[in-house]
């Protein structure tokens, strides 16, 4: 939604511009007395630059600073956005979340652009249709147009098939001027044009431009039918027409609505002034005024494109939007690898690289775990994802941050470390959990699914559980890969083995005999502890405090047996590890696995959250040892 949203202000924002500009235009061919129809059609290019996201390829040459070059490089993939979503595509089994819990900001304001625009289009058609309830009484008259005592200004009413509505009192030369008016209308289709132009500017309701626009094209649409009319008529007949003008302009006018054209609509003052002074241009003058105007016209129809580079320096970090996955066409060929051994912390001069995921423009850095969690691998919608070395699928899914996302295993390495890559805001994902895979095998595609305002692959990287930073272990192009010194691996080495040693502790004697596990894995990373095991009470199991968005890990080998939604529970899960063991884990913000899937201890099975009956963010942890509730606490493992 987030993708969708910011593609349609884009293009609002380029059909502004294009209405300021043709503005500016026009003031210039108005001084110059350039026929109003020409500037009708000006304005019209403008209508249609506010409704086509595509327009004439104008290349332009690449900034060379860094930052401009990658803000146009967005501004490019977001004017290539769809403005619709795209059907889903058959994807792997995921635990559905209930329609509440997958709304954000972004579709809060396409909810309030929506109200905007029924609010303007019910308005228009009860204008319409109270106009038309109003002079129902009307007849015909021997000119072909419609009089009566309900019809007090002359105006045209209608769409396909519009009629003239002139007052009884309209005579003479007067009425024979004004009907030619409004039949000027009706031979160029404006009762036709207007309703269109204004179904435009409703749909960009928010933008003061849009409006600007309409009011600019109505005026020059009356003044070109005033021009029409008083075409070869002396100066005494033009102010007869000119009186006839101000006299239904000061009796009122017709209810404004996109279905009419009223005779005295508009500045009277301007269309008066206008036609005094109005005189028919030379040949010379006129082929000038009209190739200002197919030039104006051009400009707005033009689509400037940034030359695309390979190679650009660092830019800003590329934030991560919600959009569904599409069908994308099955893998082409698959890279030459050359190496897919994991890396060697203890001997870094020698570790190692993964393969790069991805054929990226540029990359936006990690930055912090809490912060960007990884790199972002920056490139065209549907380039090919690799797997960056060989493993086994653990999740192949949709997120609602990460979009549809791939999870791989790639084992342990010399060290007993276990390394895990992921790859998120995918198009579409070609893998399925458990489905094993080869360094450079193409797992997916490159799109914009998820948290995310443009086509990106975040790429993270895992090492028991550690967070690294991708680019000391990835084949990156150039200077994009930094050097992994003896030190930095230390670094990286200790604080795996602290995260491991504290994440994993033997349990006691009583908790071993629970199906016969012996090594359990806490939940989450160690938090303090809300409050304790006390079934007696109606609290048959463990609350753990923690931050909205913390990872929940699965505390052992097992199958899920449920991941649903319930009001008390909110998003819950619950796995079987065998020998009658259950462990349930409540109230997720999301789930990241469904029933019958395989898990593997310390796996990511959803994120804290506060869903259901819940008065803060925590995760409620069960166990059950034969349908019974299973006291944990005394544990090693959960000690309080």
């Amino acid at each position: 939604m987030r993708s969708t949203v910011l593609a349609f202000l884009l293009l609002s924002a380029r059909g502004g511009v294009a209405a300021l500009a043709a503005w500016l235009v026009c003031r210039a061919l108005r001084r110059a007395h350039a026929p109003s129809r020409f500037l009708c059609w000006l304005w019209l290019a403008v209508g249609l630059r506010f409704v086509l996201p595509w327009g004439i390829p104008l290349k332009l040459p690449r900034p060379e600073s860094a930052p401009l070059a990658a803000a146009a490089d967005t501004v490019q993939e977001l004017g290539e956005l769809p403005l619709l979503p795209p059907a889903p595509a058959a994807a792997a089994a995921a635990a559905p979340l209930p329609w509440y819990a997958r709304l954000t900001p972004w579709h809060a304001l396409a909810a309030v652009w929506l109200v905007g625009v029924l609010v303007l289009a019910v308005r228009g058609a009860v204008g319409y249709l109270k106009l038309k309830r109003c002079v129902a009484l009307a007849c015909k008259t021997p000119d072909g147009c419609y009089g009566g005592a309900c019809v007090p200004t002359p105006f045209t009413l209608g769409f396909v098939r519009p009629r003239i509505y002139l007052p009884d009192s309209l005579q003479g030369p007067a009425r024979q001027a004004v009907l030619l008016h409004e039949r000027t209308h009706i031979r160029r289709r404006d009762p036709l044009v207007k309703p269109l132009f204004y179904a435009v500017v409703c749909l960009h309701w928010f933008n003061p431009l849009a409006w600007l626009a309409l009011r600019a094209f109505e005026h020059d649409m009356e003044a070109a039918c005033d021009e029409a009319a008083v075409q070869g008529c002396t100066l005494a007949e033009r102010s007869t027409y000119c009186e006839s003008l101000l006299q239904f302009a000061m009796q009122g006018r017709p209810t404004r609505t996109p279905g009419s054209l009223a005779f005295g609509q508009g500045s009277v003052k301007e269309r008066i002034v206008h036609l005094l002074h109005y005189r028919r241009l030379g040949a010379g003058a006129l082929a000038l005024c009209a190739v200002a105007v197919g030039v104006s016209v051009t400009a707005c129809m033009v689509r400037p494109q940034v030359e695309a580079s390979h190679a650009a320096p660092e830019p800003p970090a590329a934030t991560a939007e919600t959009a569904e996955p599409t069908p994308t066409p099955a893998p082409t060929s698959v890279p030459a690898v050359t190496a897919s051994a994991l890396p060697t912390l203890d001997d870094a001069a020698n570790s190692p690289r993964f393969v790069c995921p991805v054929k990226y423009k540029y990359i936006s850095r990690f930055a912090t775990k809490y912060s960007h969690r990884g790199d972002d691998l920056c490139a065209a919608e549907g380039t090919e994802i690799y797997a960056a070395a060989d493993g086994v699928v653990l999740a192949a899914q949709e997120h609602y941050s990460w979009g549809n996302f791939v999870e791989i295993d790639h084992g342990t390495d010399a060290d007993g470390l276990r390394w895990v890559t992921l790859y998120a805001h995918m198009k579409s994902c070609a893998v399925v959990p458990g489905q094993t895979v080869t360094a450079g095998q193409v797992i997916g595609y490159v799109g914009h699914t998820g948290y995310t305002t443009g086509n990106a692959c975040h790429f993270e990287m895992h090492v028991n559980g550690t967070l690294v930073e991708p680019r000391y272990f990835t084949a990156y192009d150039g200077s994009d890969a930094a050097e992994l010194t003896q030190e930095k691996a230390d670094e990286i080495l200790a604080e795996a083995v602290r995260n491991a040693s504290s994440d994993q502790v033997t349990a006691a004697d009583g908790a071993a005999a629970l199906s016969g596990v012996e090594l359990f894995t806490l939940p989450v990373a160690p938090p303090p502890q809300v409050s304790g095991y006390d079934p007696e009470n109606g609290h048959p199991g463990i609350d753990f405090a923690a931050e909205e968005g913390a990872e929940v890990y699965a505390v052992a080998d097992g199958i899920v047996t449920t991941a649903d939604y319930d009001a008390e529970k909110g998003n819950y899960v619950v796995l079987d590890h065998g020998g009658g063991l259950e462990t349930e884990y409540q109230h997720l913000k999301s789930s990241l696995v469904s029933a019958g899937q395989s898990v593997v201890q310390c796996q990511v099975l959803g994120y804290v959250g506060s869903t259901g009956n819940s008065t803060g963010p925590h995760l409620h942890f069960e166990a059950r040892q034969d349908s019974a509730p299973a006291d944990l606490t005394g544990t090693a493992l959960l000690a309080e």
